[in-house]
């Protein structure tokens, strides 16, 4: 079953562009309610996941419960109610403190697998790929508020304004999570939520989006901002992140 089913949904010309975009390895934050095993000969062992790429993923297991280099496996993974089963190959092993590394390969079955194991990667990706602007690359457009900004892959963006004074006091944040788009500003306490009509599509983008406000699409939009919050990159500072923390409800 897809994670989302409205949005990122993928036809096979995107997916094939987006495992090349996500062949970096991304660290799943640690509040991020995603698990694995690994699965071999009739055995399943419980692993922590070290990092997912669009085609492989890195896991942490006991050293007396390892496979072999080559071997065939299966990694099954739980994502709240989503599961997903996947075939893979051990293609990377090596000590890691006092357990060890394994690193699979992953083989889908068919489209719609790889599909959902791509949409999964999503909040990973987009909260991973984050960092800051420079300062002296931002434009200061809307005086007395200050902007930072911080940039990631793949249209990722995420802008928040400050008020004036010596306390870091924020007005409100803007925070484009590839086509959707999440807003929200300390007066209104409600999170705003946008989506351009043919992003569930995947029609031609215009250059004056009308964006799509259907009640499904709009709750996929909040649940992706919340499960890219956990993902943030080690660049979004912490009073940034508790400003956003507010609106994940």
């Amino acid at each position: 079953m897809p994670v989302f089913q409205r949005i990122f949904n993928f036809d096979q010309a995107a997916v094939a562009q987006m495992e090349q975009r996500l062949n970096n390895r991304y660290t799943p934050g640690a509040a991020f309610p995603l698990q694995a095993w690994l699965l071999t000969e009739g055995n399943e062992t419980p692993a922590k996941i070290l990092n997912v790429s669009g085609n492989g993923i890195g896991l942490l297991l006991e050293p007396d419960t390892l496979p072999a280099e080559e071997d065939a496996v299966k990694v099954r993974l739980r994502f709240g109610a989503h599961q997903q089963l996947v075939d893979g190959r051990v293609v990377h092993l090596r000590p890691e403190a006092a357990k060890a590394y394994c690193g699979v390969g992953l083989k889908f079955a068919d489209f719609p697998s790889r599909k959902t194991y791509l949409q999964l990667l999503q909040p990973v990706a987009i909260g991973q790929s984050l960092q800051p602007v420079p300062a002296d690359q931002v434009v200061q457009d809307d005086p007395p508020l200050l902007r930072q900004v911080f940039r990631g892959d793949d249209k990722a963006l995420l802008t928040v304004w400050l008020e004036p004074g010596p306390e870091r006091v924020f007005h409100r944040f803007e925070f484009r999570l590839k086509d959707y788009l999440c807003q929200a500003d300390r007066a209104s306490h409600l999170l705003e939520t946008q989506a351009p009509a043919e992003a569930t599509s995947h029609a031609g983008k215009s250059s004056n989006p009308v964006f799509d406000i259907s009640g499904n699409v709009q709750a996929e939009i909040r649940q992706l901002f919340r499960w890219t919050l956990p993902n943030l990159s080690a660049g979004v500072p912490d009073d940034v992140r508790a400003f956003l923390q507010r609106y994940a409800k």
